[in-house]
């Protein structure tokens, strides 16, 4: 798999990027690993896209009043290929970094 992809949208900053990181998204949301890696991203990840989230959306739920608009547009986003808030809730719940995820 062509790895870049998951990085280089971190770089960009155009109505178009959204289109993109959905469309990586959908590969995320398919891949039988996604629960690991967005443990791993959530613990150790400050860039690029891991279990289907950017570096902001992935903060958003160490802290959810600093990022609110992106911890929103990735559960919207993420919902549409099937991981839910709970998905995201469990995945946390396993890592060293547990916290209360709000609604």
């Amino acid at each position: 798999m062509y790895t870049d992809l998951f990085y280089r949208i971190e770089e960009e900053r155009s109505a178009d990027a959204y289109v993109f990181i959905n469309a990586v998204r959908e590969v995320c949301a398919r891949c039988p690993l996604w629960q690991q890696c967005f443990q791993y991203a959530y613990e150790y990840e400050r860039y690029g896209v891991w279990g289907g989230m950017t570096s902001l959306e992935r903060a958003s739920f160490h802290s959810p009043k600093k990022y609110p608009n992106q911890r929103q547009r990735a559960l919207r986003s993420l919902s549409d290929f099937g991981i839910t808030l709970e998905n995201i809730r469990r995945a946390i719940e396993h890592t060293s970094h547990v916290g209360s995820v709000a609604d």
